[in-house]
């Protein structure tokens, strides 16, 4: 089961430990404080006292979204706004560009819905964007494990994880 968590805050990047660490405790019922948060090698945030444990976190203007699962997972959270299309030349596949370019018609949610899914992906296998952008498909689900994408609000949310089952329980939370 994943538990999403999202919360509207001014300044979600500075205050996203905090929040981070609050929503953790609040998950596992102890003082978030305690909690001993390490960073695996591309900087990927885990619990050394809670193997079990997954969670991950995305944050855009005024918002922060964090998943926790029981096993690896990936979120990546976009508010809609206009895309920049030499972003989509620059760090899409042929087949993702032309998915935002051939249709005018809801660009900047589909140019997000790309956006978040390749985010998600590289933040559930732990190697960040060390791993570049125009070299995977999120669009070609051959080997891919499951990415779950959906609008909330203002913003593109995608959950990455390895078999939909989990998706299927998911609960979205306010803090």
């Amino acid at each position: 089961m994943i538990k999403l968590y999202f919360e509207e805050t001014e300044n979600a990047k500075a205050h996203s430990e905090m929040i981070c660490r609050r929503i953790l405790g609040k998950y596992l019922n102890t003082d978030g404080d305690n909690l001993i948060i390490h960073k695996a090698e591309f900087g990927k945030p885990y619990l050394r006292d809670y193997p079990k444990v997954h969670y991950n976190i995305s944050h855009t203007n005024g918002v922060l979204v964090c998943a926790i699962a029981d096993e690896p997972v990936g979120v990546d959270i976009e508010n809609i706004k206009s895309f920049n299309r030499l972003i989509v030349e620059r760090f899409f596949t042929k087949s993702e560009q032309d998915y935002i370019l051939n249709n005018e018609e809801d660009q900047d949610e589909r140019f997000a819905l790309i956006w978040t899914k390749k985010e998600a992906y590289v933040k559930w296998i732990g190697k960040g964007l060390s791993i570049p952008f125009e070299s995977f498909d999120v669009l070609n689900n051959n080997g891919f494990p499951y990415i779950y994408s959906f609008l909330y609000e203002k913003n593109c949310i995608s959950i990455c994880v390895k078999e939909s089952k989990l998706i299927d329980r998911c609960d979205l939370l306010t803090c």
